[in-house]
């Protein structure tokens, strides 16, 4: 087990197939690298960055559909997930979460003291109570939700996530898995001052390795978040992906084809197994159980045949687990051995 800031994941084997990870199944194309090195070579490296990084905040304003002085940019989503938590959750306060949803909430919340209110989704389909979601937003200090929601890949409503706005508690929306969905819900921002958008370049442009995430929120939301960064936060390769990604937008429409592709094959092939059960999936990932099983004993026969998914404490008993939609070549060697576990 590794654990970092309160975040734990499972140890993998050198060599398995990684579907642990919600990661893009290829890097970003060779038009992009391109581009990508050509802007860091244009650059002093000794020169530090724009202090409040203006040019990345313009880049990625300008990438989502924006505004520049509403957006603010780190080093990757989490780093802004972080600062957001910090400036909104007051000390031994109470946030509002789905669960299961993304292990990082939870252990945000944890360093500021504060209690989770958790929706429960139901297995299955993990649809949330509409009602209840809005209830408990009455009730916390700050609501986060994800939609696609990590791990179930069960999306909200607009209509839903605008009622939860229009409590007026702020209300942090992680878009991570938005490219798959074509809608981030930054129209919220523009109608309510408490909402803030997150998005990311590491699920549909293969760019996890350069840690490159945005922000969108204005007024005081927005000067509270931007109050938790530090100065010279990122770096020019923050700044060089967002504005080739702004540049080269056909890049990620393409990687998300493919994973949508792919990820309907591998959802196709695996409920076709007998007594293997597959929950439909709006982002680059779905969830899988064996009948009869708990989560963990699938986890163990996929990792003997040297395949990692991600195994999840909270669904365990229900038997899920979460796999990443990987290349081509991953999938068949997951459905390979999907095939032998389904035959003992």
């Amino acid at each position: 087990m590794s654990a970092v800031g309160g975040y734990q994941r499972t140890s993998v084997a050198e060599g398995a197939v990684r579907l642990d990870l919600n990661e893009a199944p290829r890097d970003a194309g060779d038009a992009f690298r391109e581009r990508f090195f050509q802007r860091l070579a244009a650059r002093e490296w000794r020169r530090y960055p724009d202090m409040d990084g203006a040019g990345a905040r313009r880049a990625a304003a300008a990438l989502f559909g924006w505004e520049a002085e509403s957006t603010l940019v780190g080093n990757g989503s989490n780093a802004l997930l972080a600062a957001a938590t910090r400036a909104l959750l007051p000390v031994g306060g109470r946030m509002l979460v789905l669960f299961p949803s993304f292990s990082m909430y939870p252990a945000l919340a944890k360093r500021q003291r504060a209690r989770l209110h958790k929706v429960v989704l139901a297995p299955p389909p993990f649809a949330v109570d509409p009602a209840e979601l809005v209830e408990g937003a009455r009730q916390v200090d700050l609501a986060v939700l994800a939609s696609p929601n990590n791990p179930t890949g069960t999306t909200l409503t607009a209509e839903l996530v605008a009622a939860v706005a229009e409590v007026g508690v702020p209300l942090l929306l992680d878009a991570a898995y938005a490219d798959f969905v074509g809608a981030d819900g930054s129209e919220l921002v523009v109608r309510w001052a408490n909402v803030a958008v997150l998005r990311t370049l590491s699920k549909a442009w293969g760019l996890a390795g350069l840690r490159a995430g945005a922000l969108y929120a204005r007024g005081e939301l927005h000067q509270k978040i931007a109050a938790e960064l530090l100065p010279f936060e990122t770096g020019i390769a923050v700044q060089a992906a967002f504005e080739t990604a702004a540049e080269l937008r056909h890049e990620s429409a393409a990687l998300v084809a493919e994973v949508v592709a792919e990820r309907e094959r591998l959802q196709r092939e695996a409920a076709r197994l007998p007594g293997m059960e597959v929950v439909p999936s709006a982002g680059n990932f779905f969830l899988l159980r064996r009948e009869g099983w708990r989560g963990q004993q699938l986890f163990e026969a996929l990792r003997a045949r040297g395949i990692a998914v991600r195994d999840l404490k909270e669904l365990d008993e229900a038997g899920h687990v979460r796999v990443t939609v990987g290349t081509r070549e991953e999938g068949d060697r997951f459905l390979g051995a999907l095939g032998e576990v389904a035959g003992e």
